[in-house]
């Protein structure tokens, strides 16, 4: 069955010359950090063709005005929506690239990420999905928490499927796919609020193995406000919870006893305790 799934996905999506990258970024109210984003996905140079999308949800600050001046370089849909997960589900179905991705809308790529995608998945068309290195910045671009990244280095430096059921290692911001392999695994799911896409990881595990560049590809931005930040605790309760459903129980316990070990930390961190 393994082995099926993933001839089907390269069999669907062939990497042609020029491969079409689409980026998705979901925003609301995002005037703080909109264009450093958007900045970051057109200072992309490389033999690929660039669509990006971005989902607002009836933003009422200057993000609006802010995407007018990129012109028709960005398809931008401006709409209500429930949650981001249903804002990037939406800009997704939109989506006519071979890989896909999403940028939330205070994180940033890195000069050369799609390039090294593009690549990446040239090379290695065996599998469906690819996942990088990530920093974390804070507000003002800063590098924060070097400890907690090469952390997630080393535990991510061979994918594993196993590892992935017990520590979520990988780096949303920096995370790549084969189109035909998020129409298998998709659509995000709206009953968890902080971790969805700990759960998209696991459903692309079921389907094909993936590839770890190891590179640095984006930065992730952590301050007040951001989900990470704010309701990191809920964030970790959902993916134990996510872990339960789809992997075993020894699965489950280590997750269950590396999940308070990171509360902790990240509490310490954040100066709660």
């Amino acid at each position: 069955m393994m082995n099926h799934e993933l001839r089907t996905i390269i069999s669907d999506q062939p990497l042609t010359k020029p491969v079409k990258v689409s980026v998705i970024t979901p925003v609301k109210n995002g005037e703080r950090f909109i264009r450093q984003t958007v900045e970051s996905v057109f200072s992309q140079k490389g033999k690929f063709e660039l669509e990006y999308i971005i989902r607002d949800g009836c933003s009422t600050d200057s993000t609006l005005e802010i995407l007018k001046e990129y012109g028709n370089k960005i398809i931008v849909i401006s709409k209500k929506d429930g949650s981001p997960q249903e804002a990037i589900n939406a800009g997704m179905d939109m989506a006519t690239g071979d890989i896909g991705c999403w940028l939330n809308a205070d994180d940033i790529f890195l000069p050369e990420t799609l390039q090294k995608i593009v690549e990446a998945f040239r090379e290695h068309p065996e599998q469906g999905w690819v996942y990088g290195r990530c920093k974390i910045i804070d507000e003002k671009g800063i590098v924060i928490r070097k400890l907690i990244t090469i952390y997630k280095n080393i535990i991510g430096y061979f994918y594993s499927r196993n590892i992935l059921f017990c520590e979520n290692y990988i780096n949303q911001p920096s995370t790549f796919w084969r189109m035909s392999l998020w129409k298998k695994a998709c659509p995000l799911n709206p009953k968890y609020k902080a971790a969805w896409d700990y759960e998209l990881w696991l459903k692309m595990a079921q389907i094909s193995s993936a590839h770890h560049l190891r590179d640095y590809l984006a930065s992730f931005r952590r301050c007040e406000g951001t989900i990470s930040e704010t309701h990191f605790e809920q964030q970790f309760n959902e993916e134990l919870k996510i872990s339960r459903e789809y992997g075993t129980r020894v699965h489950a316990a280590i997750h269950t006893l590396l999940i308070k070990l990171r509360i902790l930390i990240y509490k310490i961190l954040s100066g709660a305790l």
